[in-house]
Formats: C-alpha cells, structure tokens, sequence
C-alpha cells in the first residue's frame, strides 16, 4: 500500500496548474518577426498563433516535459523541448529558416505519375489505416500532393521506402472528430515493418449533429480504453485488473514440450498471470516514469471481441509487448517516451493515425465500454491482394525465325512489395499459338524478382502468330488477370514485317537516358564503347535497374510493343473484387517442386508420413509431411535440365516402405482471345537474311567456361551464402548454453523450428552445416544429439538462415531453415559428412527441372571473324552504379546502325523506357 502513495505523491508533484510558456517567433538572419506563425505543443489541442510582433502565450496544464513546435508556411518547422523542473513559466524563441527547396502547388502536382500514386496507396495503408479497418474510410489526406517517395538503399541492415513532405499534412479523420496538422520527420516502410514520427496538432471538428458527436465521443473512449496509453496508466497507478486487460508473461519455451493452442492448457506452462499491481515501476525525478518488463508480456484486451488463431479458446484481441533493454520510459499520462523501447506486436500493432488521440485528451472516469464497432473489415479479398505476383515479360525482338532463340527478359510484380521475399523463385514460360494451344513450356527461376531465360524455337514450327505465356504456381490461385500474355511472330523465312513509323514518346515524369559511345575496330570485330547516364527530372544520377538490347537498326524492323512495363504495371492498379475468395491451393515454389501421393502397403500403416526427397548422390535432400490423406508438396529443388529423384517414406529405423504417386503438373488453361500484331510483310533478299542463332556464337571452350563458373557457385554453397538471419559470436557462446544460445536465434529445441519461420507447414529438421560442411540426412532424434553436444565456448560463431531468401539459396535441404556452426580450430562432432546415400527401396523418378539455355554470348573469341546477326547485344538484368552503366559491346563489320532499347525501374519504382537508333559513323562523345 505505500508504494501506492509513494507512486501517487510523485504523480501530483509532476503536476502543475498554472504554467505558462512565452516566447517569439523570428525569421532566421533577419530577425524579423512572423506574425501568425503556428505554435503548438506536439501530439495535443494545445496551440496559438503569433501576434503581429512575432510573440505567443500558451497557459495550461503541461507535463514537466514536452515538445513545443513552431511553423509558418515557406519556412522550416523548428521543435524544441521545453522543460520546466520546478518552473512555472518558461521562455522560449525559435528563428525560423526559410525553406529554400519549396516547391509551389502546382509544380509539386507535376511530378505525379502513376508509380507515385501506387506509392501513396501504400504510404496510406501504412500510415492512415491498415486496409481491413473500417476508420479507413473516413480518414483522408488532404494536400497529399506535398508527399514524395523514394527508395533507400541503407548501408547496414534492408532497403526501404521512405515518405518525405515538405509541407505539412493535413489530415481530417471523420472517425474520431479532429482535423491533423501533421510535420512528417521521417516515414520508412521495410520488409518486417513500419516506422514513422512527426509532430501533430490536433483540432476538433465541430460536429453536424447531436448524433455525431455522440459518435465521436464513444470512438475516441472506445479507442482511448484500448490503447497503450492506457495499460501504461494502469500500470503507472497501480489499478487492479480490470474488465479492459489481462496481462500473461510469456516463459521461456521447454524442449521437452510443444506449444498448443488451447488457452487453458497453456495457462502456468507457457504463460503466467501477472497482476498490473505487481509490475515494478519507478519515478525518475523528471516526471518520467521507468517501467521494468524482465519478460515478453502478453496483453489480452478483454473488451475487444476479435477472432484470432492463436488460440482456439479465446475470443478477444491478443497484444505482446517486449522491451528490449528490460525496461521503458513513460510519461504521467502514459506516453512512451521513447518509442524504439518497446516492440508492439499483435492488436497493439495495428494502431495507425486513424486511431491516435491528442495527449491532452481527458477520458470519461465514468465511460462504460459498450459494443464497440468491428475495427476489421472481413473481406478475403483485402488480405488475398496483398499475395498476389505476375510475372512481365519481354524479349530481344519482337518476331523471330524458325531455329532461332529467342532471349527472354523480365520482372516480377508484386502488389505488396514487402512480401517479395515470400513469394515465388519460378516462372513458367508457355509459347502459345493462335489456338490457343500450348506448343512448349519452359521453367526459369526467379531471382530477386528477375527473370532471365532463352527459348529455341524450333526449326519444324510453322510460321504464325503465336504470344509467350507467363505465370506461377502461386498465381494460378488468382486467375487469368494474374498472368502475363504478350504476343510474338514467328515469321515465314525470307519476309519481314513490313516497317511502320514508330516515335516513342518518353514517359512522363521522366527519368532521361543518355548514349555516349565511341567505336574501336580489331581483327575479328569492332568494339562500342556504351555509357548510358540515367537521370531523373532534376538531372541528378538515379540508380535503376533494367533489360537493354541491341539490334541491327537495318536488318530487324521495330514492331510497336503491345505489352511494355508501364502497361503492365496497369495490373497494379487492379485489386480483386469484393466478393473474390480462393482456398490457395496452388502453393508458393522455391525451387523446382514435386506433388504427390504416399500409399501404404498395407492398413496398419499411417498415412500421415515423413516423405524423403534425394537428388542424385545426396546433392539435395530433404524432408516433408503428408496430411491425414497421404498427400505431399516438396519444393525447393534447384538443378537444370533433369535429374534423377529418390523418393520414399520411412519409417522410424530408416527403412522406406509403401509407394509413392507422383502428380504431374496441370498447366492452367489458357484465355481463349490471344493477342496479336497488326502488320504487313515484305520480301527480302536472300544475302540480308540474319538470324539469331545461339549455337554459332560459343565454343565448345566457352561453354566449359560457363560450366566451370556454375560448378564454382555451387561450392561457394559452402561459405557464399550471404548474409545471415541471426548469429551469436565468441561473447555470448563463452557465457550461454546452447538452449539459451538457440532461444536467442529463435530456434525452438523442441518443435525443430525457428518461430513463425515455415509456420504451419509440415517440414524435417533444418539444415546443419558443420565447419562448411553439411551434415547429412539427420533425422530429429540425431539433430538434436548432434545440436546439443557441442561446447558453445568451443565454437567461433553460431549463424542462422530463417527467411525466404534461404529456401532459394539451400535448395530443399535448407527450406526448414539453416543452422551454421563454426568450430575453433576444426573441433567437431556428429554424424559423418561424407556419408553417401544408399538408394535401395526408394522409387527412382526422372524430373524436369529449369530450363536449360544458353545465355547470349556477350564475349565472342577474339582469334574468329564476328559474323553479322540481328541482335547485338543483350542483357537481362542491367543495372547502374551511381546513375551509369558501361559496357563493350563487340559489333560485327557491316553494321551501321544500332537500335537500342532500354526498358526497366528506377530504384523508386518509376517506369523507364528508352528506344533511339545510333549511327556508329558519328559516335557520341561528351
């Protein structure tokens, strides 16, 4: 009970009823003063505007600490901390900059295209509400003009979206009643989240009707009872349980058991009931509060019916909050002081803009929470959007010649571009004719959103129209708009179409490309020097990332694009309907994947087994669950052309028994209406006929050469595999034991799994690599003997791989993630890695895997003459290096113009595309 009063005495003594802050406004240099400039306190209703000599007044209730915010329109907003410690009135000037880099409305209106818009959708989503909230509605940006995105690639840690705006936000929420001036400081969207700060003043609107603002009234008690702000200040009060939370503290997990989902099952094994009253709090002396979390807490939100999977038993909404340094600041009202102490997770989470109140809002002591309005939209379709991925294709030319080969180039798109790293690593490429009859597929991998492959076309083809087929398993679960379709000629041999006059006009917003390029002959062929300046409007450099090709400007005529990206990206602008929904049957490839079928051999066999998946002598393996009727999906396989599986369950003494059906892959059928050209063909001699033929351009020595360089990097597989998820070095391993070690990396001993890593899904134990070396085919029981015999203090480091990226980086062996171990001075244990794979009683299967091509030969031998062929130069996944990019560009003798195309995305995400012709008499030098 004292400590009560003791926390209570401190509360008052923060509090003070007469304080007042003074002070002026001046314009920066000059000294002059600014007469109805803005000043505020930041995240309240409290605010005033200069007189005509530049000074304020502001009287109230504060706390001992606050933001004070001065702004006026051309200038630059000022913040400063105002702290009165004893003080009951304080002053305060600012002098204000004027903003040179302000950019009138209209010339900022200019500037948006529709790769800003799509940027914005996202920047909302993030910032405003998430897209199941109904207050998504009624909240909306008013200037959003002001907005500018771009993409930052950091120096340490992932590249992310930031949103800068250089003015402030205004922002009405009809949700809650208030009109928001908001100064953006800094918005960053990244792969696992959100952060964003600013200074906000708040303004009430004045309601239409007495029932509005009843409205208003629930909703912001309703939020406020709901919020952080509140268990801070129950916390700091030290108030019993109530009817609005419950806290749990999560303990650390056991290997001996396995989390379920039954709330009361779990009670006093993973989770403990901790009192509000019971958690220790301290008076800092500067009306702050330390608030002391030795664990993760588990928040339940008593009074906010939810339906969640966390567990099946409980009925309302389920927040975790951890602090990282064991503790976290707040103020007397509950504010956290300093938001990177805390780590939200769950309902907490999904707290946006559209849900803040002002700090100075005062809460009805009497409010009695009632049914409150569902805060999600249960709509399949917003959730389903965010999955979705279509591949954009394109190729050297736009027709092509019985026998030749056509190169293949492309993006993927992805509607949420944070979920990227989730998504596919295949695509599958259809040549389909006017019948719409697929004639050939072929399969390449996707590589961090790049594609690149090579289609040889047949000699026996019949000329025609035909279009190229683009898709993924994944996508398949969203129907025909989720694939790509682009159509192709395969021309009659000595026609060509005839040519059109084709201006290209650049892409407004524009980002401009500049050739330079000067032109060396040798013996067998001449060599372009290429530089190519990639700028945005304000002609500064702009990294960006594209597909560039080369033709012979006299011997291919241009044909007009029917499928560029900036048309594709079009699909961006298409969510699913309303009443869209799909059981997502098709499931997401990481690698070349098998489907089938486990049949016991006779009944008192299970169906529900571990399926082993070897390819070849143990260069891949691994393991996967069938479901209660016996069915399987491995994914994750990586190798070309084909290659022999062994495939078998097994069972606890490794013996395979039963057999196994392999489902072959269905093709999704194929849209009735095929696009086309439109064009006429003309004749041509018999002495201009080039084709593009990729055999003639490589020697038998060049390929093996190319061969060598595949072969190096899967040795590289050893120690080439980037950066890691986690690691832990010499420090911790000299004071923790590997299960503390382990929970560290997230790795839970007792399920074999890294967190929410491979969540759901029915995998074998993760990969162990060894000193570099793979410890093969270890079932859990020898995975977990061989994990725990090892002396922490006698290892140099400890690295895990628990995101998607790995699943394409390991193979199948990795997809349930990686676990490196380094040893000191070779010190190892654990089964034998040079273990070969004994293949008896396993079904022996012969499976297609990525297409295998040949790339263009961008480096023909220097001792043989370069004959002449219609495409120069090709390359698939061009990118700068601060704004340029050079390459030699080897020319066979004869050619005199070149028709260059350039098309691809600015690291911003804009749309580029480039299409000039150069005459190699007259290079371009600057």
């Amino acid at each position: 009970m004292r400590q009560f009063f003791f926390i209570w005495f401190f509360l008052l003594s923060g509090l003070s009823f007469s304080q007042t802050i003074t002070g002026t406004v001046k314009e920066k240099g000059s000294g002059l003063p600014l007469p109805f400039a803005n000043v505020f306190i930041n995240n309240t209703t409290q605010g005033v505007a200069t007189d005509a000599e530049g000074k304020f007044r502001l009287s109230g209730n504060f706390s001992n600490e606050l933001e004070l915010v001065a702004s006026f329109v051309g200038y630059v907003t000022e913040v400063k901390t105002v702290s009165f410690r004893g003080k009951n009135e304080v002053q305060i000037d600012f002098q204000l900059a004027f903003n040179e880099s302000n950019l009138s409305e209209v010339e900022l209106k200019a500037k948006r295209d529709k790769s800003w818009e799509r940027e914005l959708r996202r920047f909302e989503e993030a910032f405003l509400a998430l897209p199941d909230d109904p207050y998504k509605a009624d909240i909306e940006i008013l200037n959003p003009w002001v907005l500018d995105f771009g993409k930052v690639k950091a120096s340490k840690g992932p590249n992310y979206l930031q949103a800068t705006s250089q003015e402030p936000l205004k922002i009405k929420n009809k949700a809650l009643g208030y009109d928001l001036t908001y100064y953006l400081q800094d918005f960053r969207v990244m792969r696992n989240g959100t952060r964003f700060f600013g200074q906000v003043f708040y303004e009430s609107i004045k309601p239409a009707n007495p029932k509005e603002s009843e409205q208003w009234i629930n909703a912001r008690e309703n939020n406020f009872h709901s919020s952080l702000r509140h268990l801070n200040q129950s916390i700091l009060l030290n108030s019993r349980d109530s009817i609005h939370f419950s806290i749990y503290q999560v303990l650390p997990e056991k290997m001996d058991r396995r989390r379920t989902n039954d709330f009361y099952e779990e009670m006093n094994k993973s989770i403990v009931s901790v009192p509000k009253d019971s958690i220790l709090r301290k008076p800092m002396g500067d009306g702050s509060y330390r608030v002391f979390l030795p664990r993760r807490m588990e928040i339940h939100h008593l009074d906010k019916s939810w339906r969640n999977d966390y567990y099946t038993n409980v009925y309302h909404a389920i927040s975790w909050i951890e602090a990282p340094e064991r503790y976290y600041d707040i103020d007397r009202m509950g504010t956290l002081i300093n938001p990177t102490q805390l780590v939200l997770s769950g309902y907490l989470s999904r707290q946006r803009v559209a849900r803040t109140l002002p700090l100075d809002f005062e809460p009805n002591e009497n409010f009695v929470v009632e049914k409150l309005q569902t805060e999600v939209i249960t709509n399949p379709a917003l959730k389903l959007n965010r999955l979705r991925e279509k591949a954009w294709l394109t190729t050297n030319k736009s027709y092509f010649y019985p026998g030749e080969t056509a190169w293949i180039g492309g993006r993927m798109l992805y509607q949420e571009p944070a979920l990227a790293d989730s998504l596919s690593r295949v695509v599958y490429v259809d040549l389909v004719n006017s019948k719409a009859e697929i004639i050939q597929t072929s399969i390449f991998s996707i590589e961090q959103g790049k594609i690149s492959g090579g289609l040889l076309l047949a000699q026996d083809l019949v000329p025609g129209d035909y279009a190229l087929r683009g898709y993924t398993h994944w996508s398949q679960n969203f129907g025909q708009k989720d694939q790509f379709i682009t159509p192709i000629i395969l021309m009659n041999p000595g026609f060509q179409p005839k040519a059109e006059s084709t201006d290209s006009e650049p892409l407004f917003g524009g980002v401009s490309i500049i050739p330079e390029y000067s032109i060396t002959d040798s013996l067998s062929y001449r060599v372009m020097d290429l530089k190519l300046d990639f700028l945005d409007e304000f002609q500064n450099p702009i990294e960006t990332e594209f597909i560039l090709s080369l033709v012979d400007g006299e011997a291919v005529v241009e044909v007009d694009s029917l499928s560029s990206l900036e048309k594709a990206m079009d699909w961006l602008d298409e969510p699913l309907e309303d009443d869209f929904n799909s059981e997502l049957s098709s499931s997401i490839e990481y690698g070349i994947s098998i489907r089938g079928k486990f049949i016991p051999s006779n009944k008192r066999q299970p169906l529900i087994n571990p399926i082993t998946v070897v390819r070849g002598d143990l260069e891949d393996y691994g393991q996967v669950m069938t479901d209660s009727s016996g069915n399987f999906w491995a994914t994750g396989l990586y190798f070309q052309d084909t290659a022999m599986i062994a495939i078998a369950a097994m069972d606890e003494k490794r013996r395979p028994y039963g057999s196994v059906e392999i489902f072959p892959r269905k093709a999704p059928l194929v849209s009735r209406t095929i696009p086309s050209y439109t064009y006429t063909t003309e004749l041509i001699k018999e002495e201009d006929r080039l084709l593009d033929v990729s055999g003639d351009y490589i020697l038998l020595e060049e390929f093996v050469k190319e061969e060598v360089k595949v072969r190096e990097t899967m040795a590289e597989r050893n120690y080439g595999y980037g950066d890691p998820t986690q690691q832990v070095g010499p420090e911790k391993l000299e004071k923790l034991s590997m299960g503390e070690i382990l929970g560290f990396l997230g790795f839970n001993l007792s399920t074999l799994k890294f967190r929410n890593y491979t969540f759901g899904e029915k995998i074998g134990v993760p990969l162990l690599i060894i000193d570099g070396g793979q410890v093969r085919y270890t079932d859990p029981h020898e995975f977990r003997i061989t994990l725990l015999g090892f002396e922490p203090s006698q290892l140099e480091s400890i690295k895990v791989y628990s995101d998607n990226i790995s699943k394409s980086i390991f193979g199948m062996s990795g997809y349930a993630g990686v676990i490196m171990i380094e040893t000191k001075k070779g010190f190892r244990t654990g089964p034998d890695s040079d273990r070969k794979f004994n293949s008896e009683g396993f079904q022996i299967l012969d499976i297609a895997g990525f297409t295998e091509y040949q790339e263009f030969p961008k480096n023909p031998p220097s001792d043989q003459y370069l004959k002449k062929k219609p495409t120069i130069y090709w390359e698939p996944n061009g990118q700068t290096k601060d704004g340029i990019y050079q390459a030699k560009v080897k020319v066979p003798y004869g050619v005199k113009l070149i028709r260059i195309k350039v098309e691809g995305r600015t690291q911003d995400g804009e749309v580029v595309y480039h299409s000039s012709t150069l005459d190699l008499e007259k290079p371009i030098l600057r």
